[in-house]
């Protein structure tokens, strides 16, 4: 296998831009990852979009209250919903607890239950729960988490009641368009909060992750392992991620989804000889939303692949990233957090959404030329219309409050 950080050369532009210009033609220039139409038709396809960490800061949590114990965190995904809606799997790594009143943000995370009901609309279809805020609410934050994302019938990872659960439940099993996807999920410690036996976290530990992956790739077509690691605020991934990256690599990961950075981090791609994308690595995509400001901690990406199984394997195809902040408007006397797409925006020159696209196209700027940037069209782009909610009519989902509510336009 070959580790590639570079550009593929000419030979990949032509190809990468034709790519873009159809799937623009074709669809009318809405809002949406480049499609993938594979040239064998008995392979089978799987879309996955990957977040950042799923954060609750107290202003977020005043934004949202409507009332007593009614929250509304549907505007906050409107703008975003629709890149999330267009994958077969939404991962994102919720970095807090559902422990309960009262509400708290850092240090100790726990949010309202409507947060849930509300990524479940807005598209996510798993969560990741292994991170160093997962014990924010002790032993007892931990199972009550557990059991709200088992109520909202939200696949999760990364958490287990005991040991029974863990040995049932690992690997996490998603299964769609005739593919089985593994997912599995670490973290490097919880803050130094205990959790009180039976509960388990699962922890980077090689020895369990080797057994772990070892099972995985017994029952399925491909791992996903979802890692919290690294260093905060670091721009470039430590020794200590490489190190563990290598390793997931080398023992059957075919997709690694960092997180913990808070900003944005490099990806790693793994070619064969014959240059087909067959692994992924994700060191870090910040923060999906959070109420942090520090430049540059409002900013995120998201990352699009589409995991093709035909007669010679498992190949990753069309990998892509948009950029996306959290906007923080003041609506009607209120500040308001909202997830916003860079794509389809004329940007002013010295705004921090400008000066985050800059930033991060130069973290990036290694795989420019491997993993497209959608948010760069080449051609006029329609941006996305928030989205009426709620958005899955099939059955009633519990949620204290779910109302329409006035967004400006960005």
């Amino acid at each position: 296998m070959v580790t590639r950080a570079h550009s593929l050369g000419t030979r990949t532009k032509p190809t990468l831009a034709l790519l873009l210009c159809l799937s623009l033609v074709c669809t009318n220039l809405a809002a949406q990852w480049t499609h993938y139409f594979p040239q064998d038709t008995s392979a089978r396809c799987l879309r996955l979009t990957f977040t950042g960490d799923i954060m609750q800061h107290i202003p977020q949590i005043e934004a949202a209250q409507r009332g007593f114990n009614q929250f509304d965190y549907d505007p906050a995904f409107a703008y975003i919903a629709p890149y999330l809606q267009q994958s077969d799997v939404t991962l994102g790594n919720l970095e807090l607890t559902l422990g309960g009143r009262p509400y708290s943000g850092y240090p100790c995370f726990s949010a309202p239950d409507t947060l849930l009901y509300s990524l479940k609309r807005a598209g996510f279809t798993a969560l990741t729960t292994a991170n160093n805020h997962t014990c924010d609410r002790k032993t007892a934050g931990i199972k009550r988490t557990i059991e709200q994302l088992e109520s909202a019938n939200m696949p999760f990872t990364g958490t287990f009641r005991n040991a029974e659960e863990r040995d049932s439940l690992t690997p996490r099993i998603i299964e769609k368009n005739g593919l089985r996807m593994a997912l599995l999920a670490y973290t490097y410690g919880t803050n130094g909060i205990p959790f009180a036996a039976p509960v388990i976290v699962n922890l980077i530990d090689t020895v369990q992750m080797l057994a772990d992956l070892k099972k995985a790739k017994k029952v399925a077509d491909f791992v996903v392992v979802a890692v919290h690691w690294g260093i905060e605020y670091q721009d470039a991934p430590s020794a200590e991620q490489r190190k563990v990256a290598d390793f997931l690599l080398r023992n059957g990961a075919t997709l690694i989804v960092g997180n913990h950075p808070h900003v944005v981090q490099p990806l790693r791609l793994v070619y064969d000889t014959d240059g087909t994308l067959r692994q992924l690595c994700i060191y870090s995509m910040g923060n999906f939303i959070s109420a942090q400001q520090t430049f540059p901690r409002a900013g995120s990406m998201l990352v699009h692949t589409v995991v093709e199984k035909n007669a010679k394997g498992i190949a990753l195809r069309i990998p892509q990233y948009l950029l996306t902040y959290v906007d923080r408007p003041t609506i009607a006397g209120k500040r308001a957090f909202r997830v916003v797409p860079i794509e389809g925006q004329t940007l002013q020159s010295n705004s921090y959404a400008e000066r985050y696209r800059q930033h991060a196209e130069k973290i990036l700027a290694a795989t420019k030329n491997e993993v497209t940037s959608i948010h760069r069209r080449i051609l006029p782009f329609i941006p996305p219309e928030p989205l009426p909610f709620p958005l899955f009519t099939q059955r009633a989902l519990p949620s204290p409050i779910i109302r329409k509510v006035d967004i400006s336009p960005f």
